[in-house]
């Protein structure tokens, strides 16, 4: 464990700036919020950033080639994904391992954060992935194969957008690419008697349904407070998609 810098807070995941080099809790984690000494420097990155925003970077892939990430945030990103793999080996009691099924598994849950991330960084915002010590705590013990429901909420992407139509479509995404891709399971398993694009349905579908909950800090709930006809249509996509794939 260790103590925020500002606020004394304990954290066992820390947050260190890579401007003064000090550590902070969630909440102090950004270098205004916590009065850093070269926030000049910081706030001359995000203005060029902006700039190129706005001048030399307008095509899709030419901003797509500007996506950042830190060490930090690899860390956070392997352990939960970790304990995400330990959830999926847990549902055949780690017997044996399919790499099919761990990868549609995973996917699932990387996409989704991925997408968060790609998109809220496509318009110019900081966003990265940091996991929740409480929901390693949920995602580890759902990885014991005795427990009869699994609960997978190891953390989520950090962002920071002011725009409300922005910060909407950032929600958005994560749970709309679970149902693309469960969607194109659902179609392939027509086709096909492999139990894989059955479980790619049904995994992306759950996950795309519970994300979709209209409850504190959900997506449902931030694409709700933008667009309650979105969400509507969006929810009614993951019910339809989770009970044909569950049939």
């Amino acid at each position: 464990m260790v103590e925020c810098y500002i606020c004394g807070v304990s954290e066992s995941i820390p947050f260190d700036c890579s401007y003064c080099q000090n550590t902070y809790c969630s909440i102090h984690r950004n270098p205004v919020n916590h009065s850093c000494l070269y926030l000049n420097i910081y706030d001359a990155k995000r203005k060029k950033m902006l700039l190129d925003g706005n001048s030399n970077y307008k095509t899709l892939s030419a901003r797509t080639l500007r996506i950042k990430s830190s060490k930090t945030e690899l860390l956070h990103l392997t352990i939960a994904t970790l304990l995400v793999m330990g959830v999926g080996l847990s549902l055949n009691g780690y017997r044996y391992i399919s790499w099919q099924f761990l990868a549609i598994f995973v996917g699932a849950f990387l996409v989704h954060e991925l997408a968060h991330k790609f998109l809220a960084q496509y318009y110019g915002s900081w966003a990265e992935f940091r996991a929740y010590i409480w929901g390693l705590v949920i995602t580890a013990i759902s990885a014991l194969p005795m427990m009869p429901f699994k609960f997978i909420a190891p953390g989520a992407v950090m962002i920071g957008l002011s725009d409300r139509s922005k910060f909407g479509r950032v929600a958005l995404i994560g749970p709309l690419t679970n149902l693309v891709m469960g969607y194109s399971f659902l179609f392939l398993s027509f086709n096909s008697f492999s139990p894989y694009f059955i479980a790619g349905a049904s995994f992306n579908g759950w996950i795309a349904l519970f994300n979709l909950m209209p409850f504190g800090v959900l997506d449902g709930q931030k694409i709700l407070d933008w667009n309650k006809v979105i969400w509507g249509i969006t929810m009614a996509a993951a019910v339809g998609l989770f009970i044909v794939a569950y049939l």
